[in-house]
Parts: structure tokens; C-alpha cells; sequence
């Protein structure tokens, strides 16, 4: 992941002047180095101070030090409990306004100004390790993120360096260095070495050449060479993009590059933008091979792996010994033979004599594998069985001795069961832990719509249906949202929505049935397990929220007046997500199918709504292209996902 030259923070700060006049609204801390800023900023419309309507613009700014400075749309999840370093710049800085953001001369340091009681300034440094500095307005540090500064001390700026934006040919004239061309550039400019092999390669000069050797016209080279570069930026003309290799994000500039003439590119409106899209790519990137390498998941992996080879020995074994005790009984008559020879042998002979008599003779050599007089055994081959024979015991007792070595493996087998089972839920317990963790690494922040407080999806057709979530909700909808040209929706069951087709009266037959559909999946149907219901609309002026004379109404109830049209409709939920308007969409799956990129079916199944919600997620961002991964997995967080779901359990629906 690259940090961010010089040339990229002049570009960033100057888009950054949005910002001037905005609130600080809230600010986090993500160890070790990021902190975020909330901003709000309202703007009125309208010629004069009461015309119009005033807006409210929210920002998240990102500052990690060392590092990178821009706006993002895909903050991270705050921390549960926020820092020291957090709560001081809440404490100085909640409720200022943001007077002045500036990158100082042509350094990797930039200034923002915050007025609030007193006037407060952020030093954000972007060299070597980087560092996040409050100070007041003479620059006395009161808090540095890194203690390579104290408490006290007056910030000392870095001396002015030769600026590419200002530069003249005397300023490189007198410059007394004898290193490559390439490597003066990048330092004496501060222009870093990717715009340092830039300015060689248009001003067509070896970089590697003696800097003291170049001539009057060489030097006119390469003064054209950064104007043709800088020159553009200066005035705001920036073509943002991510540079790209095999899909894979090589860089992010605010200018075009010849050394990279020949890579794919992604062009964004703003330079904020692009860095936005390139950062946010790679954190995901990096929070993919942390997965990969969790400890404790690798941990439980490894104990898993040794239990399932445990499992696969005792039942070779439990199965060979049982196999013995049965070999044995189906040849009783020539192991009993093989046992009264050897004890008649033994009485007549001792142990070396039987030894030596068993190696003398061919047959018995090949029979008999192993004599161990300390235990009064021989062991003898017969067809594909080694078997150990005790000569103090019965042929029936040698077979018993192995089925009570099978019937003990088996207890150990029994064993092992008992703890894969238990590893096996550990590891899905860990894996649901480590999907929700890396799910929510980003989380997309957008402006919302005001009918997404609601149960809601566009039909096919493209008209909104909403539905409440609660009673207080339905009361809400009928009460301020129910309009003549409406369509109201309802089941004969307890515990449904109230749904309404806006401009349903114009809607066609599709949209009715899909409205129909989601009134009936939303309902108590989908809890209880029911794959159809009985769904009824009727008009805007059927519907009665004041109770009959004598009669009472709870809240959110209501009573229909007249004739209602019933339909016979089938539960259907997908959900998926929406990268056009950057949101999770759910309902009927003819609907979702329409407006979502990459979307699930689900069926009345046996998994939570938590559980699901996290299958889900980590299922869109599996199918999704790879360099439109990171923007799926920002919008289809868990929470997101669990808005969209039916009552009761669910599962995903397999072909």
C-alpha cells in the first residue's frame, strides 16, 4: 500500500476546501495510526439568507498517519470504547468549525484550523512513521498520536525545499550535487522517485547522468518536463485514476503517467475519490490475508485435521482386531493345534531349542514370526493376519482378548466423535466470528431515503411499495403516507405489515402481485413456517383508522370498509445488493432479481436471522468481481442485510 507523496496531498488538500466552514461533528481513533473525523456542513439554497432550503453534507475525513489524508464513503466500524488520544480531540475540537486545511510549502505536513472557544490546529505528517499532532494556534503541541514530540514544545517546521510548482531554471542552476539526475530530483524537488523518473523520462534525459554534467537546454528540458506535469495540477485540472495490473491496483495520481502508458486505468470524478477507491481496496485486500492467516483459526484447523486422522486410525483399527477375533473362531481347529504343539513342545524342550528348531524347519519359519518367552507367546503368521497367541490360554480366550482391544479403540473412536463434534462447532463459532470481523472492516456511509426507515422495495415495474415494521410504524404509513392513488395491502393473518404500492391505482398487474407477495412474505406466514396466504387491497378510502361507534381500535389497527380484492400468493424473499444506489435491496425475488448485481434466494429454513445475515454477506462478497468486491462488502454489511429479512428463520436456497 503506497503513502502518499506530495504531489498527492497538494492535489487532496485542494479538493479539500469543501471542508472550510464545516462542523466537526465526531472523531475516532482506529489503532494504531488512523483517526476520522466527522464533518457537517450546511448549505443553503436560494438567493438570499431565508430563501431556500438548507442541506446538510456529512463527511468522513480520514487521516492515517504516515500514510494517507482524504474523504472516504467507506469508514471503518468505530471502536467500542474510544481512545485517550480520541477522547482529547473530542474534548478540543466537537462543535469547531473547520477555518483553514493547508499543506504546508511543498511538504508531506498539512494544517487544518478548528475554531472553537480558542482556535486548535491538527498537524498531520506523512513522512517516515507519520504523526497526528494537536496543537494551539502558536503550535504548541498539547497532544502529539506518536511522543516523538512532548506536551509543551513549540512544533519546528522543516525548512523550505525547492517547490516544483514555483520552480525556475536558476533554481536548479544552482544546485551543487554531483548524484544521478534522477535521485537529485526527487530529493532536492521533494517530488519522491516515481515523479523524478517521470520529469526524465518527458524531458528525454538519462536519469542516471552526473546532475552537474547537464546543460543549459537540458535543463530547459526539464523545467518543461514539470510543467507539463505540475502545471495541471495547479489549476485544478486532475485526471484521478487507479492505475491497475491484472486487476490488481498498482497506484492512484491525479495526472496521467508515461511510465504508466501502458496499464489499465479507472478514471473517478475526484481525486478523493480515487484515493478513496484505492485505500479502501487495499485495507480489504489486507484484511483478507489476515483472515488467511488467523492464528486461532489456524489453531483449530490443525486440531480438527489431527482428530478426523485419529478417527480414520481407530476405525482401521477397530475394524482389523475385530477382523482378527473373527479369523481366529473361523479357524479354531488350527490355532487350537498350533497352541498344543508349542506346550507339548515346551515341555520337552526349552525356549533356544524351540528357536532353534523353528529356524531349522521351513514351514515353521514361516509360521512363526516372533517367540517371546517373558510373556509366554509366540506370534505366527496365518494367511493375512499376525497374530499374538498366549500358550496359557484357550483359543476362545485369544480370540476375546482381540474384540476387548476393538471394543476399547472403540470407546476412544467414541471419544474422538465427541471431540470433533465439539472442534467442528468451535471452528464455526470462530469462522462466523472472523466473517462478521472482516465484513464489517468498511462500512459504506450514504445519504438515506425517507422510505427506508420502512419495510421497502421497488416493484419490477419501478414503483415503491413500504411496509411497517411495528405497529407504531403502520399507524404512521396510513396516517401520513397513504394517498388516494395508492394501493393498501394486508393478510387475513395477525402480525402483518400494513403495505402500501404508492400510485398503485397506475401500477400493472406485476407490480400488485409483487407488492401482494411482499405483504405476505413480511407477514407472520414466512415465522410460521406457511409457503402461501390470503392477501387482500383495497383503495385509500376503504381503509378506517377511527373505531366503529361502541367498538375499540389498538394502535395501529384499522378497519376496512367495502369489498376487497383477495389473491392467493406464495412467500418469495431474495436479497442482494444494489451497486447502482450503493444499497441492499430485498422482496420479491422477480424484484430483486431486476435491481441487484449479486443477490440470494431464500427459502423458510432453520438458521437465525444473525446467522443468516453473516452467511449472506460473506456470500454476495464471494460472487462478486474482484475489483468490485471491496464496494459489496462496504454495502452489505450484516446489520444491512438483517433489514431485509423475513420474520423467524430462513436459509439460503440452493439449485
Amino acid at each position: 500500500m503506497k503513502t502518499m507523496s506530495a504531489v498527492d496531498i497538494r492535489a487532496c488538500v485542494e479538493e479539500l476546501q469543501q471542508l472550510i466552514g464545516g462542523k466537526v461533528d465526531k472523531i475516532y481513533h482506529n489503532p494504531p495510526d488512523e483517526i476520522r473525523i466527522r464533518i457537517r456542513k450546511f448549505v443553503r439554497s436560494g438567493k438570499s439568507e431565508d430563501a431556500g432550503n438548507v442541506t446538510s453534507g456529512r463527511y468522513d475525513l480520514i487521516i492515517e498517519a504516515g500514510k494517507r489524508i482524504h474523504l472516504t464513503k467507506f469508514p471503518k466500524e468505530a471502536p467500542r470504547f474510544p481512545s485517550s488520544f480520541a477522547m482529547l480531540l473530542r474534548k478540543h475540537l466537537e462543535g469547531g468549525r473547520i477555518t483553514k486545511i493547508y499543506q504546508h510549502d511543498f511538504d508531506r505536513i498539512v494544517f487544518i484550523h478548528i475554531e472553537r472557544e480558542t482556535e486548535k490546529v491538527i498537524i498531520a505528517e506523512f513522512f517516515r512513521k507519520g504523526n497526528v499532532i494537536l496543537a494551539d494556534s502558536d503550535l504548541k503541541i498539547l497532544m502529539p498520536l506518536k511522543f516523538m514530540f512532548k506536551p509543551g514544545e513549540i512544533y519546528k517546521l522543516p525548512k523550505p525545499q525547492i517547490n516544483p510548482f514555483e520552480l525556475k531554471a536558476e533554481d536548479l542552476e544552482a544546485i551543487d550535487d554531483d548524484r544521478e539526475v534522477v535521485k537529485v530530483l526527487a530529493t532536492r524537488l521533494s517530488v519522491g522517485g516515481q515523479y523524478a523518473e517521470e520529469i526524465c523520462l518527458r524531458a528525454g534525459i538519462d536519469k542516471t547522468k552526473n546532475f552537474k554534467s547537464l546543460q543549459k537546454e537540458e535543463i530547459d528540458s526539464i523545467i518543461e518536463a514539470v510543467k507539463s506535469i505540475f502545471e495541471p495540477i495547479s489549476r485544478g485540472e486532475f485526471v484521478s485514476h487507479v492505475v491497475m495490473e491484472d486487476g490488481d491496483y498498482v497506484d492512484v495520481l491525479p495526472v496521467e503517467l508515461k511510465s504508466y502508458e501502458d496499464y489499465d486505468k479507472k478514471y473517478f470524478e475526484s481525486f478523493n475519490e480515487a484515493l478513496d477507491e484505492y485505500y479502501s481496496v487495499k485495507i480489504i485486500q489486507e484484511a483478507e490475508k489476515e483472515e488467511k492467516e488467523s492464528k486461532i483459526l489456524a489453531k483449530i484447523k490443525k486440531r480438527l485435521e489431527d482428530q478426523l486422522e485419529a478417527k480414520e486410525k481407530f476405525e482401521r483399527d477397530m475394524e482389523y482386531y475385530k477382523r482378527v477375533g473373527d479369523f481366529i473362531y473361523e479357524n479354531y481347529i488350527k490355532f487350537d493345534k498350533i497352541i498344543e504343539t508349542f506346550i507339548s513342545a515346551r515341555k520337552k524342550m526349552s525356549w533356544d531349542e524351540i528357536r532353534n528348531a523353528v529356524k531349522e524347519n521351513q514351514k515353521l519359519s514361516e509360521l512363526v514370526r516372533k517367540i517371546n518367552p517373558e510373556k509366554n507367546t509366540i506370534t505366527v503368521r496365518v494367511e493375512d493376519f499376525d497374530i499374538e497367541i498366549d500358550l496359557s490360554k484357550t483359543v476362545p480366550q485369544i480370540a476375546d482378548f482381540y474384540y476387548g482391544k476393538a471394543k476399547k479403540i472403540r470407546q476412544k473412536y467414541e471419544g474422538v466423535l465427541k471431540a470433533i463434534k465439539k472442534t467442528e462447532e468451535e471452528l464455526k463459532n470462530v469462522e462466523s466470528k472472523e466473517a462478521l470481523k472482516f465484513v464489517r472492516s468498511l462500512k459504506l456511509v450514504r445519504k438515506r431515503e425517507w422510505y427506508e426507515r420502512f419495510r421497502w422495495f421497488f416493484t419490477s415495474e419501478n414503483f415503491l411499495v413500504i411496509g411497517g415494521r411495528n405497529a407504531k410504524m403502520n399507524e404512521e404509513i396510513v396516517s401520513k403516507y397513504l394517498e388516494k392513488n395508492d394501493l393498501f395491502f394486508h393478510t387475513q393473518v395477525p402480525g402483518a405489515p400494513v403495505t402500501v404500492l404508492k400510485n398503485g391505482v397506475n401500477a400493472g398487474e406485476k407490480s400488485i402481485f409483487e407488492a401482494a407477495q411482499f405483504a405476505a412474505t413480511y407477514s407472520s406466514l414466512w415465522k410460521d413456517g406457511k409457503y402461501s396466504g390470503e392477501i387482500y387491497f383495497v383503495s385509500p378510502e376503504q381503509v378506517k383508522r377511527s373505531a366503529r361507534a361502541g367498538e375499540y381500535l389498538a394502535r395501529g389497527s384499522f378497519y376496512i370498509e367495502g369489498k376487497r380484492n383477495y389473491l392467493d400468493i406464495p412467500v418469495s424473499c431474495a436479497v442482494g445488493v444494489d451497486l447502482k444506489n450503493l444499497r441492499v435491496f430485498g422482496g420479491p425475488t422477480s424484484a430483486v432479481e431486476k435491481y441487484c448485481d449479486y443477490f440470494v434466494e431464500l427459502e423458510i429454513g432453520e438458521k437465525t436471522q444473525n446467522e443468516l445475515s453473516v452467511e449472506i454477506a460473506s456470500v454476495l462478497v464471494n460472487e462478486a468481481k474482484e475489483d468490485e468486491r471491496h464496494l459489496v462488502r462496504s454495502i452489505s454489511t450484516p446489520d444491512e442485510i438483517m433489514k431485509f429479512l423475513p420474520p423467524g428463520k430462513s436459509r439460503i436456497k440452493h439449485a
